[in-house]
């Protein structure tokens, strides 16, 4: 039987608040305040980034030896919660499961913010990260890349995309993908995914980029077909699904979740919260509920974010200027 998404997530998202009965030892370093850690997440209840921060949420508990009680702060693309971590004193009392789109694209696309990711955002811990899937309605016959260039040549001005929105990493992400293949398409924003996805199955628009969560039901339908993973890693359930980074290395169209803290947090910190998460990370069941919410463990610490982040500000610089998106 398949369950509908929104019943599914709503399903996980209720298991995950339940208590959970601390059985791992916490660190041996531990913090001087026993009160709860509060864990920021620019995103509203049952949403992606909230159901991954309340996964991990249980293990950082029983590791960090304090609770640790989930603040959602949606509004401005995630900013208002990331200006809340950036303003906390550094001792440990505040974190955040942030979203790449935070620290990547934000800057490029708020002509004012209230704090400075690069500065003011330590990035402790890689949580998951996964590609956008390229995605194609299945009435027009397209069954790979190439098919879908030639496809959108044959079309010429006719030719289109859809997305969430303007500024969206799926939009950015599409016309990196067109500038690197060498094809054009009108841009058409919607609503949100859902909107988009409807589009695509209708037939209004000849690709998109999305997740497999808002994708699934008409993947399963024979509706869409997806024909490329957008990442920098193999995909969590077809690892076989051709990379577009392996054609066009330009190409990476992905979204990942990290815990931050302030910028300011001492060493002895960071290595304490990065050492609880990788341990939490390993547990076999956190493993399977961030498959069940489509996204795969996907761990690095602090030295190696160092690049990563930087990597990710430079494609996400380099999107926005080929998207000529205009910061607001």
């Amino acid at each position: 039987m398949i369950i509908p998404r929104r019943r599914a997530l709503a399903a996980i998202g209720a298991a995950l608040s339940a208590p959970a009965i601390a059985q791992t030892q916490p660190s041996s370093t531990q913090p001087a305040s026993t009160q709860p850690i509060r864990c920021v997440c620019g995103s509203s209840p049952g949403s992606i980034t909230d159901l991954i921060a309340r996964i991990v949420q249980p293990g950082l508990s029983r590791r960090l030896g304090q609770p640790v009680v989930v603040d959602n702060r949606p509004g401005a693309g995630g900013n208002l919660a990331a200006e809340v971590l950036a303003r906390a004193a550094p001792d440990g009392q505040t974190i955040m499961v942030i979203s790449g789109g935070i620290m990547t694209l934000n800057p490029y696309l708020y002509r004012e913010l209230a704090f400075d990711p690069a500065r003011d955002i330590k990035l402790v811990s890689r949580i998951t990260a996964g590609g956008f899937l390229l995605a194609v309605p299945a009435s027009i016959g397209v069954e790979d890349v190439d098919g879908l260039i030639a496809h959108l040549r044959r079309k010429g001005d006719a030719a289109n995309y859809g997305s969430p929105g303007i500024g969206f990493a799926m939009h950015v992400g599409s016309e990196v993908f067109l500038n690197a293949v060498g094809a054009k398409a009108v841009h058409i924003p919607y609503r949100g995914s859902a909107a988009a996805i409807n589009a695509l199955v209708a037939g209004e628009v000849d690709f998109v980029f999305d997740s497999r969560g808002p994708l699934l039901p008409h993947l399963q339908s024979g509706k869409a077909k997806v024909i490329a993973n957008g990442g920098s890693l193999p995909d969590i359930v077809h690892p076989d699904l051709p990379r577009l980074a392996d054609r066009w290395p330009e190409v990476v169209v992905q979204s990942w979740t990290a815990v931050a803290a302030p910028a300011a947090l001492p060493a002895q910190l960071v290595r304490r919260l990065d050492d609880a998460m990788r341990e939490t990370l390993a547990e076999p069941e956190v493993v399977a509920q961030l498959r069940r919410v489509g996204n795969g463990p996907a761990y690095i610490g602090p030295e190696d974010f160092v690049r990563f982040y930087a990597e990710e500000r430079e494609r996400a610089a380099r999107g926005v200027r080929i998207a000529g998106v205009q910061p607001q």
